[in-house]
C-alpha cells in the first residue's frame, strides 16, 4: 500500500460517516423508516460493497481507501448493537433477536454476493 492510500483513507472515512448520516436521514424522510431500518440498509449495502471491492482486487489501494476508510465509517457495528439493546430493553425480544440475526445473516449473504460479482468483474 502506498503512503497516499493511507493518507486518503482519513478523508474517505469522514465522507463515509457523512454518507451514513445522510442515508439514515433519507430512510427517515423518504420512507418514514426509523431505527433500526437506516442502520440495516447502511450495514447491508456496506457489506455488499466491501465484498465487491475485495472480489475485484484485494491488494489494491482502493480497498484501504474505500473499504477501510469510506465503508468502515459508513457501516456501524456500535449503532447496530445499541439499537438491538434498546429493543431488548423495551421488552421487544422478537424484534431484538431479528435485529441481531437478520443483519448478520443478510450481511454474510450480501458480502458473498458482492465478492462473487467482484471476481467476475475483476
Amino acid at each position: 500500500m502506498s503512503a497516499l492510500a493511507w493518507v486518503l483513507a482519513a478523508p474517505a472515512g469522514a465522507l463515509g460517516a457523512l454518507a451514513r448520516f445522510g442515508t439514515g436521514r433519507l430512510m427517515s424522510a423518504r420512507f418514514g423508516l426509523h431505527a433500526p431500518w437506516g442502520v440495516l440498509v447502511v450495514n447491508l449495502l456496506g457489506t455488499f460493497l466491501m465484498g465487491l471491492l475485495v472480489g475485484i482486487n484485494p491488494a489494491h489501494g482502493l480497498v484501504l481507501i474505500l473499504g477501510a476508510g469510506f465503508l468502515g465509517s459508513y457501516t456501524t457495528f456500535s449503532t447496530w448493537m445499541a439499537e438491538t439493546d434498546a429493543l431488548a430493553e423495551a421488552r421487544r425480544a422478537n424484534a431484538a433477536l431479528l435485529n441481531l440475526v437478520g443483519p448478520a445473516v443478510g450481511g454474510l449473504m450480501l458480502g458473498a454476493a458482492g465478492f462473487a460479482l467482484g471476481l467476475m468483474l475483476g
